[in-house]
């Protein structure tokens, strides 16, 4: 029985597992710390008050989501969602491109970035990431433009291995 009161995702490595649910115990102590706070408020306040309700309500929202993000990334509901997508390339699919320098990368495409090994996130996309976004629905030839902090960039698909 895992941490979040499941069997678990097949196939989630085992130490990406620990650190998902280590987080998940994290989270969930904070947002029982966050319900406490709201709890304890003095009823009349004044507007500074009633930012630092919204700044709770705000944390509570965030922290809410990340704890059924990781629910669902540890149950598996997350992968399959992520895997039915047209709009991203499959977890486990293996690409090599060649940039406008010349210069070749293979990467894998991981649908949980806690799956990445160490040493190894350079060599690792997201299934959501912008690349893996533009390169879905391509093939070897195929030529992608995708967005970076520093600007748009190009790279030439030379091989795509689907998982499977």
């Amino acid at each position: 029985m895992t941490a979040a009161g499941s069997t678990g995702r097949p196939g989630l490595d085992p130490e990406a597992r620990r650190r998902l649910e280590d987080e998940l115990a994290r989270l969930r102590e904070r947002r029982r710390r966050l319900g406490a706070a709201f709890d304890d408020r003095d009823p009349v306040g004044d507007r500074a008050d009633d930012a630092e309700a919204l700044e709770l309500a705000d944390d509570a929202a965030w922290l809410d989501d990340r704890i059924d993000e990781l629910v669902g990334l540890l149950t598996g509901a997350a992968g399959a969602e992520q895997a039915a997508s047209p709009d991203r390339l499959p977890d486990g699919t293996v690409v090599t491109l060649r940039f406008e320098d010349g210069a070749e990368q293979t990467f894998r495409v991981v649908a949980i970035p806690e799956e990445i090994p160490e040493g190894q996130e350079d060599t690792a996309l997201t299934t959501h990431s912008p690349l893996s976004r533009a390169l879905a629905g391509h093939r070897a030839g195929d030529t992608v433009t995708y967005s970076t902090p520093d600007g748009p960039v190009r790279a030439e698909l030379i091989d795509l291995r689907l998982p499977g």
